[in-house]
């Protein structure tokens, strides 16, 4: 299954829309930038595996990390685990910056 990205500037509308946004990367990187996104679920990527019946299979979901490798990584495992709408936010938190999209 081919994973498709998504622009930065197109997150919020997604998310408006109905998809979930999923933040892969570890606390601290958190908190020194966060997505300003509403009802973001964060899950380091090393935890996705314990931790993934809390991101819904219904919807679209969007994956998000620090340069969008990890978060792309975690797409491809969410799709061998069943996961079907999948997206990777291309570039991740840096791009989203630079972007000049919300943070918190």
């Amino acid at each position: 299954m081919a994973i498709g990205e998504i622009n930065p500037t197109a997150v919020l509308e997604a998310v408006k829309n109905g998809s979930v946004f999923v933040d892969v990367r570890e606390p601290y990187e958190i908190d020194e930038v966060a997505y300003d996104i509403p009802n973001a679920i964060l899950i380091p990527l090393g935890e996705i595996q314990s931790r993934m019946n809390e991101i819904p299979k219904d919807v679209n979901v969007i994956v998000g990390c620090r340069s969008g490798g990890r978060s792309m990584n975690a797409c491809a495992f969410l799709s061998m685990q069943g996961y079907t709408d999948l997206t990777n936010l291309s570039g991740g938190i840096m791009s989203w910056v630079d972007n000049d999209c919300p943070t918190k």
